[in-house]
């Protein structure tokens, strides 16, 4: 996404941050133009904007100081709720990254090709496990994911960063190893 783009994003996620958080949906619609606000969707655009802060205009800058401060206001106005709505993000994404990991037993060359895509998933998992480090039900979400990640890292051969790479520093291999690697084609 270019600066401008994740700004805006941004700037409208947070706009219906608090309506979203008080909601039932895990997705919600911002725009037919934008991506369904998640709290890992928003996770990953402050993340993303971050790691480019060297390549954004003083302006950009002090907008993006300005709506990083907001959310982290919000997220800490909000805990319970970001707490109960991380766990049903994590639940319904580990649900998808599941399917994606079967995809890889059965169809190899699917899964290979379209892992640039469905890594998304587990990178947004990644980014929500950390909301409910002290919530007792998420460890259960975190031993699932511990087994998914047991597979995949026996389909994946080490290869460069996979992303744009004005990213990889707010990725790091340790936390985000599967980043660092594409599926072997059988």
């Amino acid at each position: 996404m270019p600066l401008d783009s994740d700004l805006s994003t941004l700037r409208a996620f947070l706009a219906d941050f608090e309506q979203y958080l008080k909601s039932d949906v895990i997705f919600w619609t911002v725009g037919s133009d934008m991506p369904a606000l998640t709290l890992g969707g928003l996770l990953f655009v402050r993340r993303a904007l971050t790691a480019q802060r060297a390549a954004i205009s003083p302006q950009q800058s002090i907008e993006f100081d300005r709506l990083d401060l907001e959310a982290e206001t919000l997220f800490s106005r909000w805990p319970v709720n970001i707490e109960k709505k991380a766990l049903r993000e994590i639940s319904s994404r580990l649900n998808v990254w599941a399917s994606a990991i079967e995809e890889a037993a059965d169809h190899p060359h699917l899964f290979a090709d379209n892992y640039s895509h469905a890594i998304n998933t587990r990178v947004y998992i990644g980014l929500l496990l950390p909301l409910v480090s002290r919530v007792p039900e998420a460890d259960r979400y975190r031993n699932r994911l511990s087994m998914l990640d047991t597979r995949l890292r026996a389909t994946i051969a080490a290869s460069g960063f996979i992303l744009d790479v004005a990213l990889a520093l707010s990725f790091p291999p340790g936390e985000f190893w599967f980043l660092y690697g594409k599926p072997k084609k059988v």
